[in-house]
């Protein structure tokens, strides 16, 4: 879960907890992901419990999380509807609270975190001046870019995920060769996302940040821009792929070639080519080193147990263990922390010997590093599908572990 985002659930908690609205109630989440358990998690650190996570998907039932069971939404009905309240952390908060209505469930629902600023469900005169004030801006933001890059197409990355510009990238090039496209301009969020589209050594890349990109968006579909293409497979981008994979089997790497791009499943990806030498060698003990990679922002999250126990295997084998961070995460106890720009971590992983990873943007970085690789899994089921989530976001090539704790 993105910072900011988790910066603005704890600050609704927490507003929630001074108001009295949780206390003696029955505590439910709807939807099981890696927002609902940092929910459970901040609620247990203030000593709430968890009555249970509703979720519609069957192949999630029975799964547990710090003790809170995962159950149908039906499970609710047992409940005083006065007396309890559900939290909900998810991007589908219209259809989730639709859902419990249309069911008979009359009590509270809170959202406490706000992902999608297109939607706001309300005719009122102020969201209206609101919209139109943001899609001014947006048409302002686009204005600006077209007069700067007056020949270029502009390819837009509208989420801070490494593994979505990365694939983005990997397969623009087929693209623009389909599309007979000779000047791209790419739009991301953030330095990461930067430094990422440099990889793959591209002139034109522009950085925004979070609310221009969603204002800019919001011009680019209002005004049905024709001279861009917004490089990613879920809604309002694209005809609600996802239910494809009701019937189908598609994976992650697929999304952008197929959906995405509308390449054949056959194109092959370009190659990371602005990777470069990794420069804090001596901190390194070269081909014996395990760089462990426990943090992610979009799957479960493994409790630091797992990682130290794995750390420890590894150091009986001899190998000298660290953990990769950024910003303020810190590294598994008894490991040592390393911080490597993301251009050089290639070269890191192939001088370290050996990358073990949860399951996030930063593997499909190292998908051509030649070392040794091991991706962890979080046992469970992909979003609203009925796929596993490694089988979604499946590694060829890697070796992989699928792992059930929490």
């Amino acid at each position: 879960m993105e910072k900011k985002y988790l910066h603005e659930m704890k600050d609704n908690i927490d507003y929630l907890i001074r108001t009295d609205s949780l206390t003696g109630k029955a505590v439910f989440a709807f939807g099981h992901c890696n927002a609902t358990e940092e929910l459970i998690d901040y609620l247990s650190a203030n000593k709430i419990d968890v009555k249970a996570i509703l979720d519609n998907n069957e192949s999630k039932l029975g799964f547990v999380y710090r003790s809170v069971p995962v159950k149908s939404p039906s499970f609710i009905q047992g409940y005083d509807a006065s007396n309890s309240v559900v939290l909900i952390a998810s991007k589908a908060f219209a259809q989730m609270a639709e859902q419990l209505r249309c069911s008979g469930y009359n009590g509270e629902i809170a959202r406490v975190v706000d992902y999608n600023s297109f939607a706001e469900y309300s005719l009122s005169e102020d969201t209206f001046l609101h919209k139109k004030e943001r899609l001014l801006r947006g048409a302002a933001t686009l204005k600006s870019l077209k007069e700067q890059y007056p020949k270029s197409h502009f390819v837009i990355c509208p989420h801070n995920a490494l593994g979505d510009v990365y694939w983005a990238l990997a397969f623009l090039p087929g693209y623009c060769r389909k599309n007979r496209i000779s000047d791209v301009a790419v739009l991301v969020i953030g330095n990461a996302c930067r430094q990422v589209a440099e990889l793959f050594q591209t002139s034109n890349v522009i950085k925004l940040d979070q609310t221009a990109m969603d204002e800019l968006v919001q011009a680019v579909l209002f005004c049905r821009e024709e001279n861009c293409i917004i490089a990613h497979h879920d809604r309002p981008y694209t005809d609600n792929i996802i239910r494809y994979l009701d019937k189908h089997e598609l994976s992650f790497i697929d999304y952008f070639k197929c959906g995405v791009y509308g390449l054949g499943k056959d194109a092959e990806p370009s190659l990371p080519l602005g990777n470069a030498a990794f420069t804090n060698t001596d901190v390194l003990t070269k081909g014996k080193t395990a760089i462990l990679s426990p943090y992610a922002k979009s799957v479960v999250q493994f409790p630091n147990t797992f990682w130290e126990s794995l750390a420890e295997n590894y150091r009986q084998k001899g190998y000298q263990i660290c953990t990769n961070v950024i910003g303020d995460e810190k590294p598994i106890t008894g490991t040592q922390a390393l911080s490597v720009p993301i251009n050089q971590m290639i070269s890191a992983a192939e001088y370290a010997g050996l990358f073990i990873g949860i399951r996030s943007g930063l593997c499909d970085i190292l998908t051509t590093a030649r070392c040794r690789k091991v991706v962890v899994f979080p046992d469970c089921i992909y979003s609203t599908t009925n796929l596993k989530v490694a089988t979604f976001f499946d590694m060829p090539g890697w070796e992989k572990i699928i792992e059930t704790s929490n």
